[in-house]
């Protein structure tokens, strides 16, 4: 099997191509390899080390990638291949990089794993171990097949994905778990690894306003680090007035110890003080509530979930609109 070349780059006259697959758009000379590590130019272009190959697949429900408000009490097939854009990630997450021993190179077609979620009754499918911005290839053609055989699609990002990688994988996407690290430059020289983490915030805005996906965002607290009150409110304040206040915000202990657990606390506390509807911690057993009148909406015990106060997608107490995700038939413009 031909391995396959990049489709997002641009040649230069120096021999040299122009990688747009993530924010760091290396450039490489035939030989060389980004900074992501399954990619590598060639006399004809820049070759996909790791084009259908799979560091993991499993099912399991949708809840499990801090998906909560998105189809909930659905099972998804989750899925994912090797390679990040992050520096820090590459320290010590473990899909870095591929296996040297053929027998761990797993490979799956994307039109098999889209038939697979179909003919195991999956919602949908969930692109969740790796950075999909450095499988794009393998990742636009998972979620075409996907949409086409109406399964609702995400991904689990960092968002390092660049405009021209969201503009192709847009109109078939259907939600995005953000992980967002922090509000300052110090968190993310610290907890990012990333080229510019601003430039991340503007990709999911655009992801939220102009393809209509869902968003929620998991911020990992560590203390000392990127949980002062001021950061966490121009955090919240982005979430609030960019995604808006129904935005689901999911708040982590990064660090073990009682100091992360009070900054989890705090966290909390300035989410709601700020304008956030619905903030969750890491205990699975939470329950959804009306903003409005704070009926029960879902219920989560014994990761068991249940929607269970809500009517044509409002709250059957009050009739209030909860901005749950329930249907695929969600309006999507493009403009």
């Amino acid at each position: 099997m031909s391995t396959p070349l990049a489709e997002l780059l641009t040649p230069s006259d120096d021999g040299a191509f122009h990688c747009a697959a993530c924010q760091w758009r290396c450039v490489l000379r035939p030989g060389e390899t980004g900074r992501c590590l399954v990619r590598v130019a060639t006399e004809e272009g820049i070759s996909l080390l790791g084009y259908g190959m799979i560091s993991g697949a499993t099912i399991c429900p949708v809840e499990d990638h801090r998906l909560w408000h998105f189809f909930p009490d659905t099972m998804m097939l989750s899925i994912g291949s090797w390679g990040y854009a992050s520096t820090v990630d590459q320290q010590r997450g473990p899909y870095a990089t591929i296996p040297e021993d053929p027998a761990k190179q797993r490979r799956l077609d994307a039109e098999r794993a889209a038939n697979f979620a179909l003919e195991r009754l999956c919602r949908g499918v969930v692109w969740a171990y790796g950075e999909p911005a450095v499988a794009h290839e393998y990742v636009l053609a998972l979620l075409q097949l996907s949409r086409a055989s109406s399964r609702v699609t995400a991904l689990l990002t960092t968002g390092v994905i660049t405009p021209e990688a969201l503009e192709e994988l847009g109109p078939y996407l259907d939600a995005i778990s953000f992980d967002l690290r922090g509000f300052s430059d110090a968190s993310y020289a610290r907890l990012g690894g990333l080229p510019n983490w601003r430039d991340t915030l503007t990709l999911i805005a655009e992801a939220h306003n102009r393809w209509h996906c869902h968003i929620e965002v998991t911020t990992r607290i560590h203390h000392g680090v990127n949980d002062s009150p001021d950061e966490l409110r121009e955090l919240v304040e982005w979430i609030t007035t960019t995604l808006g206040p129904y935005t689901p915000w999911h708040v982590l202990p990064g660090d073990a110890g009682s100091a992360t657990a009070s900054s989890v606390v705090r966290a909390r506390r300035i989410g709601h003080e700020n304008g956030l509807h619905y903030i969750y911690t890491s205990e699975a057993s939470q329950t959804t509530r009306c903003p409005a009148c704070q009926a029960t909406l879902i219920t989560r015990t014994n990761e068991t979930v249940r929607i269970v106060g809500m009517k044509d997608g409002l709250c059957e107490t009050c009739g209030h609109d909860p901005q749950l995700q329930l249907s695929i038939f969600k309006a999507r413009t493009s403009s």
